[in-house]
Parts: structure tokens; sequence; C-alpha cells
């Protein structure tokens, strides 16, 4: 078995607000990791730190850039075994968007149907949840509470298997030494 690792956060990003205030959420940012370390998650996101709508695939670091400006927002990562098959195929997933990622641009026109609850696909623009969801869905054996397209950050605690490994501020969150470490992505 093999371990992967979901974040859930909310700063305080205008962003993060307007998406808390149309959803009413906990959380409004899903990020993913294959490996056990905070400074390789992977979803869509802004990639300039002072313009929003420059946003698409990129790899975050939880302690640097965005989530730097916001050290005590909420989060809470877990953890999800899979096996050693579903790894590779959730790697294999995740090398493709990064393989495209000049194409990988965030789903703008996809928040208001994704909000309505209406599955609204456009290849290589996604939203953070819909990425993380994707991925997941790659495995083939992780089952999603909705499909992937009106997954909302959210909806990933309705998964089964989930298991809650930190909870609190941005700043102290670490993937505890009793995590599988042999996870490898190159």
């Amino acid at each position: 078995m093999k371990q992967v690792y979901i974040l859930l956060s909310r700063t305080e990003t205008v962003p993060s607000r307007m998406i808390h205030k149309a959803t009413g959420g906990t959380f409004t940012h899903a990020s993913l990791s294959l490996t056990p370390a905070t400074d390789r998650f992977y979803s869509y996101a802004r990639r300039r730190l002072h313009n929003p709508f420059r946003a698409g695939l990129l790899i975050e670091n939880i302690h640097t850039f965005v989530f730097a400006k916001y050290p005590d927002c909420h989060c809470s990562l877990f953890s999800l075994d899979v096996s050693e098959e579903a790894f590779d195929r959730m790697q294999r997933c995740v090398t493709h968007y990064l393989d495209n990622y000049k194409r990988a641009k965030y789903n703008f026109l996809g928040v208001v149907p994704l909000r309505l609850g209406i599955r609204f696909p456009r290849k290589y623009r996604l939203t953070c949840s819909q990425f993380v969801a994707i991925v997941l869905a790659a495995s083939g054996e992780v089952y999603l509470p909705k499909d992937p397209y009106r997954m909302l950050p959210n909806d990933f605690l309705k998964l089964s298997k989930l298991q809650k490994i930190y909870d609190g501020p941005l700043k102290d969150c670490t993937i505890p030494r009793g995590c599988k470490t042999e996870n490898t992505v190159e």
C-alpha cells in the first residue's frame, strides 16, 4: 500500500473569501501530494502572487508563496491508502497534467456551474477540487461522492477511507513520521 495526501485549506485571500461566501464550506482550496512532504502539493491556483487571474496547475509548498502570507489559516491534512497500481495510475495522471502545464489553466468559466452543481468539463481547465478529484478518480480505487467536475473542497471530507493526520494552523502542518515514506514521484 501507498499513501497520498489531501490538504484542505482556507486562506483569507479575496478569491478564498468569495468561494467561502458562495459555498459556505469550511475549506476553499484542495491540494494533493503523492509524497509525504509539505513542499510538493499539486493543485490549480494562482501562479502570480498578486494576480489571482493568472492561475492554473502548480506545485505548492505550504510554507511559501500565498500560503506564507497566511500561516495561521486553518487547514486539515488527510492521508488515503491506495494500492501500488492505483498510485501508479495517479502518478501518471499528475504527470500528464504537468506535461501539459501551458494548457492547464484555472476554470474561471466553470466556477458558477460548479457552484450550481452543474457538470461543466473543460479539458485542462479545472478548479483545484476538480483536479484533485480527477487524479483520485484515475486511481480506479477511490470512489468520489460526486462526479469529479462537481466536487468542491469540502466534498473530500466524505471520502470513506480518509484519515485525518493534522488539523490546525497551516504554519504547524507537517506529515508525521509514521506516515509511509516510500512514495516517490519522478
